[in-house]
């Protein structure tokens, strides 16, 4: 994928920001898995979780939360978190939504602003044969993310459900993609209308005249306020991701040619070295990780192909064999050949 490509569809690299993160984190620990080893599950550190401008890859996500369905054998836990969630405790906006005229200008406002808060897919609202929809249409590179799925589902179902009865209805009926546990209840709970699992996409249907019912809790002024700042947080959220995409691409095509730094980097980029940390400082954004998140993804493409670790230590553009093993022990946390041989087993 060139420079270009990157820059146009910044948000196909799947991310969760810090703020969104933490809160989550804080519903599993109310849930009973300590914070400690949701951090671990996560692999970053309290200075990550703790700056307001990073973004954490969904797969790692995704891991904290299989890590703590199994700690709490909990399946649904993704869904039960999602559940908690209450759209003031993000960016300190307020409850943006019940600002809102109608359901129709929240669903838009939804679709404007989650991907600040997760970036896994894309809510629509759609009307097909005069029925009322909302959809989440998930990347295919997201299909298994479930908990993480579960999760976004449980937020945003909790909200259309609170602002369809704010409008004087219920909502008429859901269909999940899971297929259907022996207990339902926490999902009727969730969504409190009929609902039909097994279905080829997650929605929601409207009664068609809650759309445009005037909500009791309408605020335009504090709806203004909330927009402002959003797309404050919004267009600095797009800026970064333009960079990560175009450092990213860089660091694939010095990776092609067998050698890659900062500095090359940054040439290949039409900038000074200089110029370019001072971009990376201001957007806290660490090159080293970029640069290993880069060659781990690139590592699962090249070992998929049966390529040898040899020859993937080449592609990836490391020195020397050793320098190889000490990043794949950093990622899988045992040596190349011991990962062989749990492969085979499982095999």
């Amino acid at each position: 994928m060139g420079v270009s490509e990157n820059i146009l569809h910044p948000h196909l690299y799947m991310t969760v920001s810090s703020n969104y993160l933490a809160i989550q984190i804080e519903q599993l620990e109310n849930f009973g898995f300590p914070r400690e080893n949701a951090l671990a599950a996560l692999g970053i550190g309290e200075d990550i979780l703790a700056n307001p401008k990073a973004r954490i890859e969904a797969e790692r996500a995704e891991h904290m939360y299989q890590v703590a369905a199994q700690a709490l054998s909990d399946p649904r836990i993704g869904i039960r978190v999602g559940y908690k969630f209450r759209v003031n405790d993000y960016q300190k906006t307020g409850a943006i939504y019940s600002y809102c005229d109608n359901i129709g200008q929240a669903l838009e406002l939804n679709r404007r602003y989650q991907c600040l808060a997760v970036d896994v897919g894309m809510p629509e609202y759609r009307i097909e044969d005069g029925r009322h929809f909302f959809l989440y249409n998930r990347y295919e590179a997201a299909k298994d993310m479930h908990h993480v799925m579960g999760a976004v589902f449980g937020a945003w179902a909790t909200m259309l459900r609170w602002l369809s009865w704010a409008a004087g209805q219920e909502l008429k009926e859901a269909h999940l993609m899971p297929r259907a546990p022996e207990d339902i209840s926490f999902y009727e709970e969730v969504v409190q209308c009929p609902i039909v699992f097994g279905m080829p996409r997650n929605h929601v249907e409207f009664h068609p005249e809650s759309i445009t019912k005037p909500l009791i809790s309408r605020d335009p002024e504090k709806l203004a306020q909330c927009v402002a700042l959003l797309d404050k947080v919004l267009n600095l959220s797009h800026e970064i991701e333009t960079l990560r995409a175009a450092i990213e691409a860089s660091i694939q095509g010095a990776m092609a040619e067998g050698y890659v730094n900062l500095t090359v980097v940054a040439r290949r980029m039409n900038l000074g070295e200089r110029q370019l940390r001072k971009m990376l400082s201001q957007q806290n954004i660490s090159f080293r990780n970029l640069l290993e998140d880069e060659r781990k993804k690139l590592f699962k493409e090249l070992h998929a192909r049966d390529e040898s670790f040899v020859s993937i230590a080449q592609s990836l553009a490391y020195n020397d064999q050793a320098a190889f093993n000490r990043a794949f022990k950093r990622w899988y946390g045992i040596a190349p050949g011991q990962y062989e041989a749990t492969q085979s087993e499982a095999s």
